[in-house]
């Protein structure tokens, strides 16, 4: 792209390192562009310059942005694509594969099934949810020798940044399955200090449980900089959860798909209660003490639209993530095994449930759809809408370099038309998917 020359900005392209533009007639999470966008102009026209390296070298905004299109196209230099808006890739940080294995509890066994169809959907970074089953660590040992090599490594579809155990110390299963003997303390720490550092990003915990033993789990987790989520509880007392939060004031933890397997009472506040919180009440015991942020599953059948509705009138988008908490891939009125049980895909495609049961196990929908039901059926903003699907999550499992567009940060990103199909997926700087190659 050495031709592409003439103004200030245009520098910036001298010389062979620039391998894509990336040009959108209007963007969401411009971290350092922000000063570009009011009300009453909206979203600038963005240009993204990707280095060879597979990052962001430069973030164009209003007129450069369109000059630059222009020049690039004219030149017939290097790669130019473009969309309508162009969003940081969605982040989904729980989520339990969508097929590859007879078994989903051994979906992550084979990575790739996922891996590229994620890619295809628009998310472009997750964390693989595990359960663990009632056989002595032995399907999970497995799983993570599949995993633990493919963390953080570009080349394979959406990039898997790290795990999150779903478990085992929880008190309500919901629809996972039973689990063995639990590890203790000791076993715990050993366990994970075999695996390499940050492979464990986030573990689901319940306070009903950790009060039980001072907390003693969540501490080692703290200890190796692992996030405890807070669920799979549906009668933790106030004193139980106020109890694992202050073993880190000042610090945010999390709660695990919040309204699903946890519970609500406006006398007696559990879980839900803490997590529609903004700020705590001025009581000594809450002194010090941060609100959790929160995950919601978004396919408008695991929480209500109303719900979402409220739930976002009393949360900030900063602190509230979108999951799929997916389990199987959209094939309406499909069944695959599940720990000695059956899984269902309802017919609509969306849900899966326990089979002849209304016991909900997980989701089929995509970020993508959320994206869309959080702007056409709640009424958030683009932007509100990209925060809670990419920066939010990535922000909470401490993924410093993704889920926002801004200079130095990995060159992940979607490309959507104006009726929110997707046109690209790009991740570490190359398109992991494009339509045109889909079509006939």
């Amino acid at each position: 792209m050495a031709g592409l020359s003439g103004s200030p900005k245009a520098a910036q392209l001298n010389g062979s390192d620039v391998s894509l533009v990336a040009f959108a007639r209007r963007a969401c999470g411009l971290a350092d562009c922000l000063e570009h966008s009011t009300p009453e102009s909206g979203s600038p026209a963005v240009a993204l310059v990707i280095n060879r390296a597979g990052f962001i070298a430069d973030v164009v905004v209003n007129e450069d942005a369109w000059e630059l299109r222009e020049r690039v196209g004219a030149s017939h230099e290097g790669h130019l694509i473009e969309g309508d808006l162009l969003m940081p890739g969605f982040v989904d940080i729980h989520t339990h594969g969508l097929g590859g294995a007879d078994d989903a509890t051994g979906y992550w066994k084979n990575p790739d099934f996922t891996q590229k169809h994620l890619a295809s959907v628009g998310t472009t970074s997750f964390l693989a949810s595990l359960v663990f089953p009632d056989d002595g660590m032995k399907t999970v040992n497995e799983i993570l020798s599949c995993l633990v090599p493919r963390i953080g490594s570009l080349g394979h579809g959406a990039v898997l940044e790290g795990i999150h155990a779903e478990g085992p110390y929880v008190k309500d299963l919901g629809a996972m399955p039973e689990g063995g003997t639990l590890m203790t303390v000791d076993e715990l720490d050993a366990w994970i200090d075999s695996l390499p550092p940050a492979t464990v990003r986030m573990m689901t915990i319940s306070p009903s449980v950790e009060a039980q033993c001072n907390y003693q789990h969540m501490k080692c987790l703290l200890k190796h900089s692992i996030l405890p989520a807070l669920g799979h509880d549906r009668s933790a007392s106030e004193k139980a959860i106020l109890g694992a939060l202050q073993c880190c004031p000042g610090k945010q933890l999390h709660i695990t798909h919040l309204y699903n397997v946890t519970g609500f009472h406006h006398r007696l506040p559990s879980l839900v209660n803490f997590g529609i919180a903004e700020k705590f009440p001025n009581l000594p015991e809450y002194k010090g003490l941060l609100p959790p942020t929160v995950e919601l599953i978004g396919d408008l059948a695991h929480v209500h639209p109303l719900t979402i509705q409220s739930t976002l009138a009393s949360r900030s988008c900063r602190n509230v993530a979108f999951i799929s908490d997916a389990i199987s891939a959209p094939l309406p009125g499909s069944k695959t095994a599940y720990a000695g049980r059956q899984l269902h895909v309802g017919e609509d495609g969306t849900t899966v449930k326990l089979l002849g049961t209304d016991t909900l196990a997980g989701s089929c929908a995509t970020l993508l759809t959320t994206f869309k039901n959080l702007v056409s059926v709640i009424g958030a903003s683009e932007e509100d809408a990209s925060t809670m699907l990419s920066t939010t999550p990535a922000r909470i499992v401490g993924l410093d370099d993704i889920g926002r567009i801004q200079k130095g940060c990995r060159a992940d990103f979607v490309l959507l038309n104006d009726n929110y199909d997707l046109q690209y997926t790009v991740i570490g700087g190359k398109a992991a998917f494009s339509r045109r190659e889909q079509l006939p």
